[in-house]
């Protein structure tokens, strides 16, 4: 790794550390950038002002979160399971996140969760172009098994699986709400992809 970017690799680690904990309003560039151990401007020559700092660094991990992601998908579409598939997607930025010199799976998953949050006018162009593809070829994946769901109620599960997941996965030192770490998130990613697959098999089987 070059010295740029390794300073850029700094930056975007305290970004998300800040962006994370304070939301992109109450972040500022001085303690983005003392978190950093940077000038403001050496973030300003790399980035920009604070809004293209923190769709630079979302796009950033978007695309180690697909690429971690969707390697999962390929390998449980092996499996013909539905299960597999659900549990797949979810647990694989905490079992097989590569390179964490930005962030580990698990912040990276705290940045997203927060990022919902945000206002769409900071998010949409990103989530567009880096993060909902992926995300769209897992959804269809899933309701691959079940053809004859409606609409609303697929898009009612995945609002619950959504909030269910994050409850797991985003409680540690990056929580939005200051509740305490779930422990042996794989195990729980585990029965939450169960539940969800028997929770679309009510709305199928009705």
């Amino acid at each position: 790794m070059s010295k740029s970017d390794s300073t850029k690799a700094q930056i975007m680690r305290a970004a998300i550390s800040q962006f994370t904990r304070l939301g992109f309003e109450g972040a500022a560039m001085r303690e983005i950038a003392n978190e950093a151990q940077v000038n403001i401007g050496l973030i300003r020559y790399h980035f920009g002002n604070k809004a293209d700092l923190y769709r630079d660094t979302l796009a950033f991990v978007s695309e180690q979160y697909n690429e971690v992601c969707l390697a999962a998908l390929q390998q449980a579409r092996d499996t013909g399971s539905v299960e597999e598939l659900i549990y797949s997607w979810l647990a694989a930025p905490i079992i097989h996140w590569q390179d964490s010199t930005v962030a580990s799976g698990e912040e990276v998953l705290c940045f997203l969760n927060k990022m919902g949050y945000e206002e769409p006018e900071l998010t949409r162009e990103v989530y567009e172009s880096h993060y909902s593809y992926a995300l769209q070829e897992w959804q269809e994946a899933v309701q691959a098994h079940f053809p004859d769901m409606a609409r609303a109620d697929w898009l009612w599960c995945l609002t619950c699986l959504r909030g269910m997941y994050f409850n797991i996965v985003a409680h540690n030192d990056f929580t939005l709400w200051g509740l305490p770490a779930i422990q042996g998130k794989e195990p729980a990613i585990r029965r939450l992809a169960a539940d969800t697959v028997a929770l679309l098999r009510t709305y199928t089987e009705n």
